[in-house]
């Protein structure tokens, strides 16, 4: 199954989409038909009595908005306002012990900053036992699981932990987040129950539940067209009816959104989407691998490799967008185009699988975007 990233794409005027493509008119994460999960999650954030460090695990099947929630709850300014500091580490399907100090890098750089980590990663052991009694975040000896306990100490923290498989990661990190009373909070998303309970230690978890039909066509809607923009009685029978095939699973009914976005709203088309929706829901097992293939047969044929490429990096694997673009062009899949370079052409193919909902960018830089992750099928 895949797992999705959070995304916050503005417009790249450096690179246009491709020709026959539209612009996707909401390229943000839409949240639609969870507004009491929600309110229900803020609460138990910012309004519940109880100073001890709580633990809250958001449950639910792949694909049906465990990360989508986290995140919003995570940038949430009132969230954001409550707690003295934030950070999120994503652990995956492929968690071992290698995996644990990049898990707790990436929560130190959320906490103290990547100079910080830099600088700390730079010292010998002699030097960091030297800084034992220096400035704030320099006092740190040896590992940085000590350095994760102190940065957290005494302060009102919020720690997510995102797609925890099973209960080995919770085993290895949980010593590192101090409770000191003070409403600091831990939210970690798993498809897996079991998990939900023993890293929940009695506390409930919260469950994510499938769309309802309504919601489920307000979310594609959304996803095709833009604010200003209708959608007529003859394409809105259409769209309920594939909205309703996707059974109520937001990423798969993201993903033919971005099939339908890129397109002319035309009928003719629409149906046939339809009918291919139809066809892929025979396999529960496997509905949403089918309809995300059902969307790369949907590619040009020039954006397929790009595409598969991505199948070469580990699940949930973040990479630099330059990075990116000079590996397209390096392996070939890259064709030239005329008036741009290959790495302009990279560029652009890549924008054209973002505004399709099959790669995402998790952070955004002044020009663009900075890392993008990508699903794979399976």
């Amino acid at each position: 199954m895949m797992t999705i990233m959070d995304y916050n794409q503005k417009a790249d005027t450096s690179s246009p989409a491709v020709s026959s493509s539209r612009q996707d008119p909401n390229p943000k994460n839409i949240i639609v038909g969870v507004g009491e999960d929600l309110i229900q999650l803020k609460d138990r954030l910012l309004g519940q009595p109880s100073k001890a460090l709580q633990i809250i695990p958001i449950v639910g099947m792949g694909g049906i908005g465990k990360t989508t929630m986290a995140r919003n709850l995570y940038d949430d300014p009132s969230v954001i306002s409550h707690f003295d500091t934030h950070a999120w580490a994503t652990i995956s399907q492929d968690y071992n012990k290698q995996k644990l100090q990049h898990v707790l890098l990436s929560l130190l750089e959320c906490v103290i900053g990547k100079s910080n980590i830099d600088e700390m990663l730079s010292k010998t052991d002699d030097e960091l036992s030297l800084c034992l009694h220096c400035s704030e975040f320099q006092y740190l000896p040896l590992t940085p699981e000590f350095h994760m306990h102190q940065a957290l100490k005494s302060r009102r923290y919020l720690i997510v932990l995102d797609d925890v498989w099973d209960v080995k990661p919770w085993d290895d990190t949980r010593r590192f987040f101090p409770d000191d009373n003070n409403g600091s909070r831990i939210i970690v998303t798993t498809r897996e129950s079991s998990v939900a309970d023993y890293t929940g230690s009695g506390s409930s978890h919260h469950q994510m539940n499938l769309l309802k039909d309504d919601d489920s066509w307000n979310l594609l809607r959304q996803k095709v067209f833009a604010p200003e923009e209708t959608c007529s009685p003859e394409l809105e029978n259409v769209g309920k009816k594939i909205a309703k095939d996707c059974r109520g699973l937001p990423l798969a009914i993201h993903v033919i959104g971005g099939i339908l976005s890129q397109a002319e709203t035309n009928q003719d088309f629409w149906e046939q989407v339809s009918d291919n929706v139809s066809s892929t829901v025979a396999d529960k097992d496997e509905h949403f691998s089918n309809i995300l293939s059902l969307s790369y047969n949907h590619l040009p044929n020039h954006l397929k490799p790009c595409f598969l490429y991505m199948g070469a990096f580990p699940e949930d694997y973040e990479i630099r967008s330059s990075k990116l673009v000079n590996l397209l062009v390096a392996e070939g899949f890259v064709r030239p185009m005329s008036d741009k370079s290959l790495e302009e052409a990279a560029k652009t193919h890549l924008k054209a699988l973002v505004d399709r909902n099959l790669i995402f960018v998790s952070q955004q830089g002044v020009m663009g975007m900075r890392k993008a992750t990508a699903y794979m099928i399976s």
